[in-house]
Formats: structure tokens, C-alpha cells, sequence
């Protein structure tokens, strides 16, 4: 999938450029037809290559990369999940291929398709309500009660036998009060649908922070700086746990067992008063958060994001990352958090310019759902229904405590280190079933050296063929497919 989109990207920086291929090839020392056979998508640009091409059109690296890009066309190519759309046969690499000719193209058709789930789903809001609204069944009966009394009393007053003046008059007050009376149950009718409460948006709160924690690579800048002031403030030798203890900045949910979890709590408890300010700034300009409640969720996020910062002081961190070579349970001990919390910082080790090894970060229950998701680079995590059956986050949940590890090819070539970890979020309780949660942290094959969770495993042995979703999976014969694929 990346190779596709970065022929497209590198060709369009070069036209941006105003550079002919035979003067870019001579810029990186590649033949031209080389050249041109890296922009058709025929052959693929190694890191060392993109790295010379960036450098002569004279653009970030990043750019030819295409995230967002590649972003856009995971949600394209996902569309043809959708089962209302039905069975539609999807070429390999064209949703890639129309994102890299027009992504303008491609935006429209994201957009129309969110249009039309949001459409649907409110239809499908509205058909509940009709169904089951008692408001509505009893306004109904209210207005056939109205009519057929409006209509008993006119069929009287219209009748052939005279009425004595009396009986008129309270015939014609029946027709006065009860059209009055059917007024208002119109009006309320009306109220009930026009009411904007049954509007919905087919993109979840979650989503809406998901793209925002993509869009801003998960590295916030000026809440690390705002962690750094919080700890300056402790005394000689505090930890952040004793500061929170002597903030009396304690947790109260009894519901926390976990010592790293509880701590985590104190500290966040302390912390949050002094980068309310910040967060609010950042999500309440952030396009990706529409909605009151995506903003609230974000604002969640980013405290968290604030506490581990204070936990886990970014440059120390980083180096003791690589001095343990991201060694997770090594990381949990020093720093005094829990194997979840360490995975997770490790994710956000992204300052531009001190960089710790690129993570993708997925958190999933034993259902398949996932809680919390973190994309990579050429590794789209999927944000509906389950991923492979063959990553190692599932393969965690039959060996708790245990780190799975294996090294994983996706069907265009692009290789990663998947390692995880399934973890014990409360204690056991008889006759109920453990909480468990998977942790995975994968990075890009061309990294395992850098870590731990790399030693030992044979990259031809251990490569695992693997896909991302089974109906956008070209893997025919995987015994491991739950789905027909969607892909021709």
C-alpha cells in the first residue's frame, strides 16, 4: 500500500517542482527509467532512496510518505466493507492509485460516504423512535381521539334533526375545544420531528479523536514543556507519587487495584489543574474535533498524555529506551508504571528531531474490539470489526503475562515486528471470566535491531504472511481467512 502511494507522491512533488524525470534522476544519481518505473508504481523506493529523492526536490521526507494520504485511502478501500453497498470486487492498489492521481477526487468520495451513513443512521434513529417512543403512540392516539370527536359533533350538527339552541351550543364547544386540543398534539407531533436529538453522525466520538491523535502524531509539544514545569516544582528527590501524596491529589475510585494504575490516578489528579488551560487551547481549534464530546474525549486524552509526560520525562525516557532497547517490563520498573503505561509512552516518542523508534500502538479486549489504536506508516490498524487473525495481539490472550512476538509481512511487501502482551486489568473474581486486555506495540522490520523484542527471531522463520482486514486481504489461501475477500 505505501509503495503505491508513494510513486503517486513522489510524482506529483516532482511536477510540483517543475523538474523532468530525466533531471531528478540525474539530481539522485538514478537512471530514468529507473525513476520512471518508481513513479508507475513498478518498483519500490527504498528508505535510502526516498531519502535521496526528498532531499533533491528539496521536501521533508514525510511528504513522500504520504500519512495522510495513505490514511485517506484506508478509509476508501474501506468502504467497500460496508455490506449495504453489497459485494463490490475491488482492484488491489486503486483506492491507493486514485488517492495518488486525485486526492481531491478521493476526499469527495470520503465525504459523500460519511454523508451517506449519516443519513442512514438517522433514518435508522428516527425508524426506533417511531417504534418505540411512547411520546409518539400516545400522541397519535390523541389526535384519532380529537378527530373522531370533531367528527361525531359536525355529522350531528350537520344532521337532518334540528337541535334546540342548548344542545348546539355544546356540540359546537365539543368542535372548539377539541380542535384546539388537536392543535397542540400537532404542534407536538411536529415538535417530535423536527427535533434535532435524533439527528447522529455515523463517525464515532472515538474516531473523531482518533483523527486527531493521527493528525497530530501523538507528540504534543507544549504539554511536555508543561510536564517539565510541573516536576521543576517537586522537591529534591520527590517522585512524582509523593508530590501527588502531598498534594493530597489522591485517587478516590475504588474500583483501582493496580499499584501503577492507582499511582497513575494520584499523579493525574495533581496534574490536570495545571494543563487545563493548554488543552483546552489545543482541542478547541482542533478541525478533527467537531463535537462537544469528541473535544471532551480528547481533553481525557491529553491528560493522560500530560501525566505519563510527568511520569516519564520525555528525554530521559527516550534514553533509557534505547539504553534497554525498549524493553518494556525494564521501562514499567524504573519509572514505577505499568507494562500498558510504558507501551503507551513509547507511542509518542515523537518529537521531530529526537525520535525513539516509530511504534504502532493497539490495545484490544478479547472480543476483538479495539479500545485504543495507534497507526504506523504502511500499517493501517482497522477501525472496524477485527484485525488479522494472525497478529500476536490475539495470540496474547492464550498466554497472559507472556510477551508474543513475531515478525509479519503484509501482502505489499512491507515487513514489522508485532510483539504483545496480555495484561490483567482487575483481579479474578470466581465464576467470572479474567479481564484481560492485549497490548501490541509493531514497528517496521528495518527497526528490530533496535529492540529487544527482535532478539532471536529469525527474520525468513519467523515472517509471518499476514493482511490487515480478511475482505481487504489478497491473501487467498490463508487458512486463517473468517471472510470472502473484497479485493480482485
Amino acid at each position: 500500500m505505501g509503495s503505491v502511494l508513494r510513486g503517486w507522491k513522489i510524482r506529483n512533488a516532482r511536477l510540483s517542482a517543475g523538474l523532468s524525470q530525466a533531471e531528478l534522476a540525474r539530481r539522485t544519481g538514478l537512471s530514468a527509467p529507473y525513476l520512471n518505473l518508481i513513479e508507475r508504481n513498478k518498483r519500490r523506493a527504498t528508505a535510502a532512496i526516498l531519502a535521496r529523492i526528498a532531499e533533491a526536490l528539496d521536501v521533508d521526507r514525510s511528504e513522500l510518505d504520504g500519512d495522510a494520504e495513505r490514511r485517506l485511502s484506508e478509509e476508501i478501500g474501506e468502504i467497500v466493507v460496508d455490506p449495504i453497498l453489497g459485494q463490490t470486487p475491488m482492484t488491489a492498489g486503486s483506492a491507493e492509485e486514485l488517492v495518488g492521481r486525485d486526492p481531491g477526487w478521493a476526499e469527495l468520495i470520503r465525504r459523500l460516504y460519511r454523508a451517506y451513513q449519516d443519513q442512514r443512521q438517522s433514518v435508522l434513529a428516527l425508524a426506533d423512535r417511531l417504534n418505540h417512543d411512547p411520546f409518539l403512540g400516545e400522541s397519535v392516539h390523541r389526535v384519532l381521539n380529537h378527530v373522531t370527536s370533531i367528527r361525531s359533533s359536525a355529522e350531528i350538527l350537520a344532521g337532518p334533526a334540528p337541535l334546540d339552541p342548548a344542545d348546539r351550543d355544546r356540540f359546537l364547544s365539543i368542535v372548539t375545544s377539541d380542535s384546539a386540543k388537536l392543535s397542540d398534539a400537532a404542534r407536538s407531533l411536529l415538535a417530535f420531528f423536527d427535533d434535532t436529538g435524533i439527528r447522529v453522525r455515523s463517525a464515532t466520538t472515538m474516531e473523531h479523536v482518533d483523527a486527531f491523535i493521527f493528525e497530530t502524531n501523538n507528540y504534543f509539544g507544549s504539554l511536555e514543556m508543561a510536564a517539565a514545569e510541573i516536576r521543576a516544582g517537586f522537591r529534591p528527590g520527590e517522585t512524582p507519587l509523593a508530590a501527588a501524596e502531598r498534594d493530597r491529589a489522591v485517587a478516590t475510585d475504588g474500583a483501582i487495584w493496580n499499584p501503577a494504575s492507582r499511582g497513575f490516578q494520584a499523579v493525574r489528579s495533581m496534574v490536570a489543574p495545571g494543563v487545563e488551560g493548554e488543552i483546552g487551547r489545543i482541542v478547541s481549534s482542533h478541525p478533527a474535533l467537531p463535537s462537544p464530546e469528541s473535544r471532551d474525549l480528547a481533553r481525557s486524552a491529553l491528560t493522560s498524555y500530560a501525566t505519563a509526560a510527568v511520569l516519564m520525562p520525555y528525554e530521559d525516557f527516550l534514553g533509557a529506551a534505547r539504553a534497554c532497547r525498549y524493553d518494556l517490563d525494564r521501562l514499567s520498573a524504573r519509572y514505577g508504571v505499568s507494562y500498558e503505561q510504558a507501551a503507551h509512552r513509547l507511542a509518542t516518542l515523537r518529537k521531530p528531531g529526537a525520535e525513539g523508534v516509530r511504534f504502532a500502538y493497539m490495545r484490544s479486549d478479547p472480543s476483538g474490539f479495539v479500545t485504543k489504536r495507534l497507526p504506523l506508516s504502511g500499517l493501517p490498524l482497522p477501525r472496524y470489526g477485527t484485525a488479522c487473525p494472525l497478529w500476536v495481539i490475539y495470540g496474547a490472550f492464550q498466554s497472559p503475562g507472556a510477551t508474543v512476538r513475531s515478525f509479519g509481512e503484509l501482502p505489499g511487501g512491507e515487513q514489522f515486528l508485532f510483539f504483545a502482551r496480555a495484561v490483567e486489568k482487575s483481579p479474578a473474581v470466581i465464576g467470572r471470566p479474567r479481564h484481560l486486555l492485549s497490548i501490541m506495540l509493531a514497528c517496521s522490520a528495518a527497526d528490530a535491531a533496535q529492540v529487544v523484542y527482535g532478539d532471536g527471531l529469525d527474520r525468513k522463520t519467523a515472517m509471518v504472511p499476514v493482511g490487515t482486514i480478511c475482505r481487504l486481504c489478497a491473501r487467498l489461501e490463508c487458512g486463517a481467512r473468517q471472510e470472502a475477500p473484497l479485493i480482485a
